[in-house]
């Protein structure tokens, strides 16, 4: 049944509607999901909504209602500071052990190009982009690489690359390979709630799983990787499909180390409710990759069930 709103909107915006369901492939209910709650057309398929009725659908944690309840846990400036990875770095710096700077100008770009030579390369990135989007690896101290970086954008993040343990870099050692530790401050208390691991792919940089990364869940008391790993598109690996390794039944090692330096982390900015940690392991412990507010996917993917409840009900969301 088309809902009183859907048949106002084609009324006055027949345009927009003919525009939305030709990116819907003219799916009319993907469409309407679209229309009435926001839902990615990708949510829509990898979530398998059109396998699910009404009440079930809202079960999910999409991107457009995490960043509604988020907007009422989580101060603006705390918000304004995770967005952007410069920011981050700058407010949680006592938590970090590489160098991290701003790339703004010419005149920035023989100390980059200094110092990449003395690390074996530096990773630029976008100070406010997602999904491993944007990310460099400059391995060569030839300024004309960094000049071309400039030109295509004013403004680089520039670190030291992280060098990460064998442990980690079992699944696949062209990626940094990461931990999501998600946090959830309430009445100064700091709670866990469902981390997992991401893991790239053969000759990828980065591990997101929008770069064709994988991922599972881990169990937040044990550490222990509770299932298989999945890609975006909701396919099941029970075992990296380059390296071969397995997912499921995995611990992390130095896992309480982990759950205790994020919580510092959370409690010192104690005007943001949840953050999500991108936390990867070093021969000298944890280290933080960036701060984010980040969505849902992986785990809903993975545990197979939405985690909108959950997500409130830890939260204190009504």
């Amino acid at each position: 049944m088309t809902s009183p709103y859907i048949l106002l909107y084609k009324t006055l915006f027949p345009w927009k509607y003919r525009h939305y369901l030709r990116r819907a492939d003219g799916n009319r209910d993907m469409c309407h999901e679209t229309l009435l709650h926001g839902t990615f057309y990708e949510e829509y398929k990898v979530y398998d909504f059109a396998n699910k009725d009404e009440s079930q659908r809202r079960e999910y944690l999409t991107d457009a209602l995490r960043d509604k309840l988020c907007a009422k846990i989580n101060s603006r400036h705390g918000e304004k500071i995770v967005a952007n990875k410069y920011l981050t770095y700058k407010h949680f710096q006592k938590f970090y052990h590489r160098r991290i700077w701003l790339l703004k100008s010419d005149d920035d770009i023989a100390e980059a190009a200094q110092y990449g030579a003395r690390c074996g390369g530096l990773v630029a990135k976008p100070p406010a982009s997602c999904g491993g989007n944007g990310v460099h690896l400059i391995t060569t101290d030839n300024a004309e690489e960094w000049q071309r970086l400039l030109k295509e954008k004013k403004g680089w993040v520039v670190e030291e690359p992280i060098r990460q343990t064998e442990f980690m870099s079992q699944w696949n050692g062209s990626s940094v390979n990461t931990i999501r530790m998600n946090t959830i401050l309430r009445y100064g208390e700091v709670r866990q709630f469902i981390p997992f691991i991401r893991t790239g792919r053969k000759g990828n940089f980065v591990d997101n799983g929008a770069k064709g990364g994988l991922f599972a869940s881990i169990d937040a008391a044990t550490g222990m990787i509770i299932t298989d790993g999945y890609d975006e598109d909701g396919v099941c690996h029970a075992v990296h499909p380059d390296s071969g390794v397995a997912f499921k039944g995995v611990s992390i090692p130095q896992w309480q180390e982990l759950v205790s330096l994020t919580e510092k982390m959370a409690l010192s900015m104690p005007d943001m409710v949840y953050i999500g940690w991108d936390m990867a392991l070093t021969d000298n412990g944890w280290e933080p990759v960036e701060a984010n507010r980040g969505e849902f996917v992986a785990q809903q993917i993975t545990l197979h069930r939405g985690l909108r409840r959950e997500f409130e009900e830890i939260c204190g969301i009504r």
